[in-house]
């Protein structure tokens, strides 16, 4: 799902709505900078005041159309990692904010060490709606070019043999504002 503000919110929560997505964005940066060298950061209509947390980090925006579904922006996305010549993507949101650098690094390193039959890799802790997943190019295509599906969560439960999952990290984070960071780990 795409960051956007509130509609009809008052102007003080909007400002303490971007401040606390500013935050996230910037803390799931740092997150995923640890083992990936490349994050694309899906942004609505906060691409203003986001867009210095995101090039502060090192990272990349890809503006969303206003109203983007969530297979939307996840289609949008997916095809900009291949674009930008990247074959896997770590797809994470930021309503779940316990993705941390050492699960990430988690994922990756089980991502590189699997063979050809693995696809995607998610948290054994995250196994949810909303998960985190590391997707690879096979599972990518699958996205892009196969049925309609309406989430990640759907193509990964749909070939689950293809998937590992990975200990995640204890350290738990509250809820937060709404958004999506994509990450490509390197090849």
């Amino acid at each position: 799902m795409a960051t956007g503000s509130q509609v009809g919110a008052p102007v003080g929560d909007k400002d303490a709505q971007l401040k606390s997505k500013a935050e996230n964005v910037s803390r799931l940066i740092d997150a995923l900078n640890t083992d990936t060298d490349m994050v694309l950061v899906a942004v609505g209509a906060d691409v203003e005041p986001l867009t210095p947390v995101v090039w502060a980090k090192g990272a990349y925006i890809v503006q969303l159309l206003e109203g983007a579904s969530e297979a939307e922006a996840l289609l949008v996305m997916l095809q900009e990692v291949l674009n930008r010549g990247r074959d896997a993507a770590l797809v994470a949101s930021l309503e779940d904010l316990s993705l941390t650098a050492e699960t990430v690094h988690r994922m990756v390193a089980a991502f590189c060490a699997a063979g050809d039959e693995i696809w995607a890799v998610v948290p054994e802790t995250e196994m949810r709606q909303g998960h985190p997943v590391l997707m690879g190019r096979r599972m990518i295509e699958l996205f892009l070019r196969g049925q309609k599906w309406s989430s990640a969560d759907e193509v990964v439960s749909s070939n689950l043999e293809r998937v590992r999952t990975v200990k995640a990290d204890n350290t738990t984070a509250s809820k937060a504002a709404s958004g999506t960071v994509w990450k490509a780990p390197w090849d």
